[in-house]
């Protein structure tokens, strides 16, 4: 059951009863950046407590630039595993260094050496400027 009501002082008046029992209240926690802190109230019977929890400000976006950053220092052979997590060949970059992992259609190659992209340099189809890392 959802609790209902609204905040009075020290104490919550529940939309059901009318009656009113003790908040027991506390501080937020600490959070770091792309963290934030929500409550939830709990009725325990004999008052309500305030409940924190920590997340992710959004799971999806914050959780895979995090996977992303991690796979970076990745092995190949581990990385090779993961291809998604690197960015994706793309004409419009500046330049591509000797050395760099992309994915290209869920393979992930290594650049040779370093070049501007433009077509026909596609890694499949450029083996003196890519390499496929295989897992």
């Amino acid at each position: 059951m959802a609790l209902r009501g609204v905040s009075v002082g020290p104490s919550v008046r529940l939309a059901t009863d009318g009656g009113g029992k003790p908040v027991t209240e506390t501080d937020p926690p600490e959070v770091s950046d792309g963290f934030e802190a929500t409550y939830t109230l709990v009725d325990t019977g004999e008052r309500i407590e305030q409940v924190w929890r920590v997340e992710p400000r959004s799971r999806g976006e914050d959780s895979l630039e995090v996977a992303a950053m991690a796979a970076r220092s990745l092995p190949d052979v581990d990385a090779a595993k993961v291809p998604l997590l690197f960015g994706a060949w793309y004409v419009g970059v500046t330049e591509y260094a000797a050395g760099e992992r992309v994915e290209r259609n869920g393979t992930l190659y290594r650049c040779l050496q370093t070049h501007q992209p433009r077509l026909g340099t596609e890694p499949e189809a450029t083996s003196s400027l890519w390499e496929p890392i295989e897992g």
